[in-house]
């Protein structure tokens, strides 16, 4: 674009400086170099128009003060405030670009409080742990095991685990049979000369039936349900009744919108005047349903008898009855396995904190150990990683020279959040987390286990120097 003094300039479309935690040092170089003089030319500057005004050969004097008359490229002249110092914009530039913004992590789990009782004239001191956020949110959850259906073709993948996922048992028989003329290598029984289409597997002696080459695997996962009123907040189209777990249900309050045209007002009002019949000649009508809830949770409670005796099951093991999401993670460890391969732990505030009352350290370097995991670091809101590019290996350079901090600040950036293998960053400078698909990889990344390679953890103290390397 072209500005004001017709030079062209490159611009960000819909950025401000806002969006730049560095504005509040410009702002701080510009009021420390603004004097009593800028401020009292600003403010009676129509006095110069006006001869009669009694500030008027005041701030004459002050005008020749503070600025100066400079010729422009085009020819045209104006005039400008004087700089307060020789090069003042090339050193704010320079002192701007080496700045690095240091953030608070979230590292703390427990507060240790001391709690006074006072008993029969003496005062018992107690230590309790108190954690420093929520546990769990406050919806409790049942549990069900939901059957999974999914067409797969038949490839290498197919290793006994899949293959007993077959639905149709005399394919997964024939499979079987496959796999065990291949000693249990599936590359080798399914792959190359072996794919069902060169060496197909017959079903008969007669070798009129052969198997397909995709099948249907089937199997059942735990979710975790929750029981929800019939009214219009908690269905208001049919995306919200496919949710419902029984099918029949389902079936009669997805014809029950369409008779009302999609209107989930007018269809899940008022059900007392107008229910919703399952069964009519008994008099049942339906107004609450079970849903559908979280995937992942952890027990809140157990099973118990009469006696409030824990119950147990065939294999010794308590019966978990109910549910809570954990909500937040505390942070997620990153390993190496024995193939060299990147792999993640992710642990809960919630198992953050049992960790701690349990006296076990809240990173667990020993995770898998025995299958030759290798702990590297872990991940927590806020704490700061570089990023290897083109120009810049964080491994190579000199992280407490000064000289380098330019390089730094392009490439270091804070984790904004995570889940299960996928991984946001947010550039230190970043004010905004809004996700611009022109800018990712720039202010903003996000990855994968494979995108972890080769970074590295840093911490800054509060002045924004980096003062640690690596995990800590």
């Amino acid at each position: 674009m072209i500005n004001s003094k017709g030079e062209e300039k490159q611009r960000i479309i819909d950025w401000t400086k806002r969006n730049d935690h560095r504005h509040h040092a410009m702002d701080a170089l510009t009021v420390a170099f603004t004097t009593h003089s800028h401020i009292q030319y600003l403010n009676y500057l129509n006095a110069r128009k006006d001869e009669k005004h009694k500030e008027h050969q005041n701030i004459f004097a002050i005008e020749n003060a503070i600025t100066e008359i400079v010729e422009k490229k085009n020819g045209s002249k104006e005039r400008r405030f004087k700089l307060p110092i020789q090069n003042f914009r090339t050193e704010a530039k320079k002192q701007l670009e080496e700045v690095l913004i240091s953030h608070k992590a979230k590292n703390k789990v427990v507060t240790k409080n001391i709690n006074k009782i006072k008993k029969k004239g003496s005062v018992i001191a107690k230590t309790e742990l108190t954690p420093r956020g929520q546990l769990h949110k406050e919806t409790i959850y049942g549990s069900a095991q939901f059957l999974k259906t999914k067409e797969e073709k038949i490839s290498g993948k197919f290793d006994v685990e899949t293959i007993q996922k077959v639905q149709n048992e005399k394919y997964r028989n024939a499979l079987l049979k496959r796999l065990k003329e291949f000693s249990g290598d599936s590359k080798k029984a399914f792959t190359g000369k072996n794919v069902i289409s060169k060496n197909p597997i017959f079903l008969t002696t007669e070798k009129k039936e052969q198997l397909p080459e995709t099948v249907t695997l089937a199997w059942y996962e735990k979710g975790y349900t929750i029981r929800k009123a019939v009214n219009p907040d908690n269905f208001k189209d049919f995306k919200n009744i496919e949710k419902v777990i029984d099918k029949g249900i389902r079936d009669i309050l997805t014809e029950r919108l369409k008779e009302f045209n999609g209107n989930s007002k007018e269809a899940f009002s008022d059900l007392e005047k107008n229910p919703i019949w399952l069964n009519k000649s008994k008099g049942i009508s339906i107004k609450t349903v079970t849903i559908t809830g979280i995937n992942n949770a952890e027990a809140l409670h157990y099973k118990k008898n009469h006696l409030g005796k824990e119950i147990l099951d065939e294999n010794g093991q308590r019966i978990a009855v109910d549910f809570v999401s954990t909500g937040n993670n505390h942070h997620v460890a990153i390993y190496e396995d024995e193939k060299g391969n990147l792999q993640e732990k992710v642990v809960s505030f919630y198992e953050a904190v049992e960790r701690v009352n349990q006296n076990l350290p809240i990173i667990n370097k020993e995770y898998n150990s025995e299958l030759g995991w290798k702990f590297l670091f872990t991940m927590k809101q806020n704490e700061m990683f570089l990023f290897p590019s083109e120009d810049f290996d964080p491994k190579e350079v000199d992280l407490f020279d000064g000289k380098n901090l330019i390089l730094i600040s392009k490439n270091l950036f804070r984790v904004q959040k995570f889940t299960i293998r996928d991984y946001f960053f947010r550039h230190h400078l970043e004010t905004t987390v809004e996700d611009n698909s022109t800018l990712k990889n720039v202010t903003w990344r996000r990855e994968g286990l494979s995108g972890l390679k080769g970074i590295l953890k840093v911490r800054l103290n509060h002045l924004g120097k980096i003062i640690q390397i690596g995990e800590y």
